[in-house]
C-alpha cells in the first residue's frame, strides 16, 4: 500500500516576501544604529520638502480666490445712471435673463487734495457672485443712510477713523466699520447700505449667462466678462516643476551620500550576499534606507512646512494684495511633494545600491573598491537621455508643462550619466599633474558611483542659474523691441484706470491748451516731433460716464478677438494715418480703398458697436507686419471705414519722438507737465528688474553651487579620511593634503561648470530654437563667472580650508 505525501509548495529562489521583509527590518536596524551618517541627507530632504510644501502653497495662493472687479461672475453690464428709469427697466430684463443677479452701485465723489474721486459703493454683504469682493475687517456693515464703512487706504488718506463722519457727498455719516475688498487690498472706497447711499451714476450687475444670450439694453456703458480660470492648474504644475529639480538636486547630493554609505556597508553587504542574498535583496537593502530617510524627512519636512504656513500667509499678504485663508490648503499638491520626496530618496539609494550589488562576494568582503568598469553604456545613457530631454523641451514649444518637466528631468538624468565617463577623462587628462593632484583625480574615477552623483548635484546647481540667466536676458527688450523706442514718448488723455476706449469729453479750448502742454513737452526735446492720435466713436451713441471720475466721457470703437465662447478681448482702434500706417509697417498708398481695418494682429477681428450685443460682423481687414513696440498702435480704422460707418475722430493722445534717446531728467520733466495738465506718460520701460533677476540668479546660484560642492568634497573626503591618516603617517605634509582637497574640489567644479553649462545650453537651445538672439545678448561677464570663477573659487576654497592634520594622527604621534 503506499501513501502519497501531499504537495508542499517550493519556496521561491529570492524567499518570497518573507526575505524582503528582513531585508527591510535589517536595513531600519542599520539605519538607527548608524543615524548620525544619514543626518546631512535627512536635513537636506527636510529643508526641500518644507519649502517645497510652504512655497508651493504660497504661490498657489498667489492668484485671487476670484477676479477682483468680477468676482465669480462670467458676466458684469455696467449700467449707466444718468436714466434712472431706463437703468431701472434693464435691471429688471437682466434679472429675467439671468435669474439670480448681484447689484453694486457706483457713486465717484471728489475728496479734498486727491486727484481721483472716492467711490460710495452701494454694495451688499455676501452676495452670490460678489461674496470674494466685500469683507467687513473690524466693525461691522452700516444701515440705513447715516452710517458708511470705509477701507483702511481712504481712512489714511482722508484722516478717518471708526466712529467718526464722512460727508463726501455731502451727506455725514457716522464710521461704523473697516471695509476691504479681500481680492484687491489696494481697492479704496466708502461703502454704504444700498437702500442709504446716494443716487448711483452707474450699477455693475453681475451674473452668470450659462450659454445664455445677454439681453438687448439701452443704458449699457460695459459689458466684461472671463472664462474659467486656470491659473491654479498652471501654478501647480509650475509648483511641482520647481519641486522636482530641487529634489533633483538633493537627490544628487543624497546619492553620493548614500555612495558612502554603501562604501562603508560594503563588508556588511558582501557578508548578506555570502550568506545567500541575491544582487535584488542587497540592492533592497540600500533602496529601503533610501526609501526609510525619505519618508522621515518627508512627513517631517511636510509638518514643518505646514507650521510655518500660517506665519507665511501673514507676510504674504500685503504684497500680494489680497486676503488668504490659512486651511484652504492645496493637499493633492503637498501630498505630491511629499510622494516626490519619497521617490526621490528611493532612487538615489538606488544608483550605489545598483553599483553594489554587481560586485563580486570576495572583493565586497575585503572592502576594496572595485576596478572602474567601462563607460560606454553611461555614455550610452547619457546620450539618450539627452536626446529624450531635448525633444521634449522641443515640442512643449514653452506652453506644455508636461512636457518641460519631462524634458528637465530627462536632461538632468543626461548629465548624471554623462558624469562617469567625465571623470575618467579628466583623470586620464590629469595624468601629467603633481602626484597629489593626480591621487585626487584617480580617487574620483576609482569611485564612479559617488563621484558621478556629486558631478550631476554640482552640474544642476549650475544648470539653474545658467538657464535663469538666459531666460532672463530673453525676456529683456532689445533696442528694437519693448513697449516703446528710448526716444519715445506716449501722452494719453484718458485718464488712469479707466478702460482705454473711454475717452473724456473736452471743449476745443481744453483740446487746445492739451495740445500746448505737449508742445511744451516737445519742445524740451530735441528734434522732436509730435503725432496726433485719435479714436472714433458713434455720435448716435449717448455719451457715458467715467467708472472712476463720473465725468462724461464717449466710448471709442473697439475690435475684438476671440476668446472664447462667446468672449472677446476688446481693444480700441485709433484712426489711420499715414505716418501710424508707416509705424505699423504698412504703405499708405498700397492699402484699398475698401478695406476698413489694418491690423499687426494673427487673429481675426471682430467689430461691433458699444450699445449693441450680439451683431457682429468681421470688417474687411488687411493685415501688416505691425510696430515694432507694443505700447503703439497696432490696429488701425482706415478713413474710408470711418465714413462707411459714421464715426466721428476723437482726440485721444499724441506720440512725441525726439531725434535723440531720452534721459531720465528729460522724461521726469515731461511727467511733471503732463501731471499739471492732468494727462499721462508712458516712456520706454527700462526693465530694471531684469538685470536684478539676472544679478541675483548669479549670485544665488553661486552660493548654491559652492554649498553643494562643499557637502560633495566633505562626503568625499570623509570616505577617504583613512586613506588620507596613511599619507599622513607616511609623511605627507599640509601642503599635499591641500593639494589632496584642492584638487578634489576644482576637478568636481570644472565637470559641473561644464557638464550644466552644456546641459543648460543645449536644453535652452531647444526651447529657443526660433528665437537664438537671446543667446548673443548675455552679458560676457556672466560666462566668465561660471566658467573661470567656480572652478577657481572651488580650488581656492578647497585650498584654504583644508591641510588640518587628522585628529586621529595628532594623538598618536607624541606617544
Amino acid at each position: 500500500m503506499t501513501v502519497a505525501a501531499p504537495l508542499r509548495p517550493v519556496a521561491r529562489a529570492e524567499g518570497g516576501l518573507p526575505a524582503r521583509r528582513a531585508m527591510v527590518r535589517w536595513a531600519w536596524r542599520m539605519l538607527r544604529r548608524e543615524w548620525r551618517s544619514q543626518i546631512l541627507v535627512t536635513l537636506l530632504l527636510l529643508v526641500a520638502v518644507a519649502v517645497a510644501v510652504c512655497g508651493g502653497t504660497a504661490l498657489y495662493h498667489a492668484p485671487p480666490p476670484a477676479d477682483p472687479t468680477l468676482g465669480t461672475a462670467r458676466d458684469v453690464w455696467v449700467l449707466n445712471g444718468q436714466d434712472p428709469p431706463a437703468m431701472t427697466a434693464d435691471i429688471a430684463a437682466l434679472r429675467r435673463a439671468y435669474g439670480t443677479v448681484d447689484m453694486v452701485g457706483h457713486t465717484p465723489e471728489r475728496a479734498p487734495g486727491l486727484a481721483r474721486p472716492v467711490d460710495y459703493r452701494a454694495q451688499p454683504l455676501g452676495g452670490t457672485h460678489t461674496g470674494h469682493l466685500l469683507a467687513i475687517h473690524r466693525g461691522r456693515y452700516p444701515s440705513g443712510a447715516t452710517e458708511a464703512a470705509v477701507t483702511t487706504g481712504t481712512a489714511k488718506l482722508l484722516g478717518l477713523r471708526l466712529g467718526g463722519s464722512i460727508a463726501l457727498d455731502g451727506h455725514p455719516r457716522t464710521i461704523v466699520g473697516i471695509a476691504e475688498n479681500p481680492s484687491d487690498l489696494t481697492d479704496d472706497f466708502v461703502l454704504v447700505a444700498p437702500a442709504g447711499g446716494p443716487p448711483p451714476r452707474s450699477v455693475s450687475v453681475f451674473g452668470d449667462r450659462h450659454g445664455r444670450e445677454g439681453p438687448r439694453l439701452t443704458t449699457v456703458s460695459q459689458r466684461l466678462g472671463q472664462g474659467g480660470n486656470t491659473d491654479q492648474v498652471v501654478i501647480t504644475a509650475l509648483v511641482l516643476a520647481a519641486t522636482t529639480v530641487l529634489l533633483l538636486l538633493v537627490a544628487f547630493v543624497a546619492a553620493a551620500g548614500f555612495a558612502v554609505l554603501a562604501r562603508r556597508r560594503l563588508r556588511q553587504l558582501g557578508m548578506l550576499a555570502a550568506i545567500g542574498a541575491t544582487a535584488r535583496q542587497v540592492r533592497l537593502v540600500v533602496t529601503a534606507t533610501g526609501l526609510l530617510v525619505g519618508t522621515v524627512a518627508a512627513g517631517v519636512g511636510a509638518t514643518v512646512g505646514l507650521l510655518f504656513w500660517p506665519l507665511a500667509a501673514g507676510r504674504l499678504e500685503p504684497t500680494i494684495g489680497h486676503r488668504i485663508d490659512r486651511f484652504d490648503l492645496p493637499w493633492p499638491l503637498i501630498a505630491a511633494i511629499v510622494v516626490l520626496a519619497m521617490a526621490m530618496s528611493a532612487a538615489a539609494a538606488w544608483w550605489p545600491a545598483w553599483a553594489v550589488s554587481r560586485l563580486p562576494v570576495t572583493l565586497a568582503l575585503s572592502g576594496r573598491p572595485p576596478a572602474p568598469r567601462s563607460t560606454h553604456r553611461p555614455a550610452a545613457l547619457a546620450a539618450v537621455g539627452l536626446a529624450v530631454g531635448l525633444g521634449c523641451l522641443a515640442t512643449s514649444d514653452r506652453r506644455n508643462p508636461i512636457l518641460i518637466v519631462v524634458g528637465t528631468v530627462a536632461t538632468a538624468l543626461a548629465i548624471l550619466f554623462a558624469g562617469p565617463p567625465a571623470i575618467r577623462l579628466l583623470a586620464a587628462a590629469g595624468a601629467r599633474t603633481p602626484v597629489a593632484a593626480r591621487l585626487a583625480l584617480r580617487d574620483l574615477a576609482r569611485h564612479p558611483a559617488r563621484s558621478g552623483a556629486a558631478v550631476a548635484a554640482i552640474s544642476l546647481a549650475l544648470a539653474i542659474p545658467v538657464a535663469a540667466v538666459v531666460v532672463a536676458t530673453a525676456a529683456q527688450a532689445t533696442p528694437a523691441t519693448g513697449n516703446l523706442s528710448d526716444r519715445q514718448v506716449l501722452v494719453r488723455i484718458p485718464q488712469p484706470g479707466d478702460p482705454p476706449a473711454l475717452v473724456p469729453i473736452s471743449s476745443a479750448s481744453r483740446l487746445r491748451e492739451l495740445a500746448d502742454r505737449v508742445g511744451e513737452m516737445a519742445a524740451a526735446l530735441p528734434a522732436s516731433t509730435v503725432l496726433p492720435l485719435d479714436l472714433a466713436y458713434d455720435p448716435a451713441a449717448p455719451p457715458e460716464l467715467s467708472p472712476t471720475t463720473g465725468q462724461p466721457v464717449r466710448h471709442a470703437q473697439e475690435l475684438g478677438s476671440a476668446r472664447g465662447d462667446s468672449e472677446f478681448a476688446m481693444a480700441p482702434a485709433y484712426v489711420a494715418s499715414p505716418a501710424l500706417l508707416r509705424l505699423a509697417g504698412a504703405d499708405p498708398a498700397a492699402i484699398p480703398r475698401s478695406v476698413d481695418v489694418v491690423t499687426g494682429q494673427a487673429r481675426s477681428l471682430v467689430m461691433f458697436a458699444p450699445t449693441r450685443t450680439r451683431d457682429l460682423e468681421h470688417p474687411p481687414t488687411i493685415r501688416v507686419p505691425g510696430p515694432r513696440y507694443t505700447s503703439l498702435p497696432d490696429t488701425l480704422l482706415t478713413v474710408g471705414g470711418l465714413a462707411r460707418r459714421q464715426l466721428v475722430p476723437v482726440r485721444a493722445g499724441w506720440l512725441i519722438e525726439s531725434g535723440q534717446h531720452l534721459t531720465g531728467p528729460q522724461v521726469a520733466a515731461a511727467r511733471r507737465i503732463a501731471a499739471r495738465a492732468g494727462l499721462t506718460i508712458e516712456s520706454r520701460d527700462g526693465q530694471a528688474a531684469v538685470q536684478t533677476v539676472r544679478a541675483s540668479a548669479t549670485a544665488g546660484g553661486l552660493v548654491l553651487a559652492l554649498a553643494v560642492l562643499a557637502m560633495t568634497v566633505g562626503l568625499i573626503r570623509s570616505e577617504g579620511a583613512a586613506d588620507l591618516r596613511t599619507l599622513t603617517a607616511t609623511g605627507a605634509d599640509a601642503g599635499i593634503r591641500r593639494t589632496l582637497t584642492a584638487a578634489t574640489a576644482g576637478g568636481l567644479a570644472l565637470l559641473g561648470v561644464l557638464l550644466g553649462t552644456f546641459g543648460a545650453g543645449l536644453g535652452l537651445v531647444a526651447v529657443y530654437r526660433s528665437d537664438l538672439a537671446a543667446f548673443g545678448h548675455v552679458p560676457a561677464i556672466y560666462p566668465l563667472i561660471f566658467l573661470v570663477g567656480v572652478p577657481s573659487a572651488a580650488t581656492a576654497a578647497g585650498w584654504l580650508l583644508a591641510g588640518r592634520e587628522p585628529a586621529s594622527i595628532a594623538r598618536r604621534m607624541p606617544q
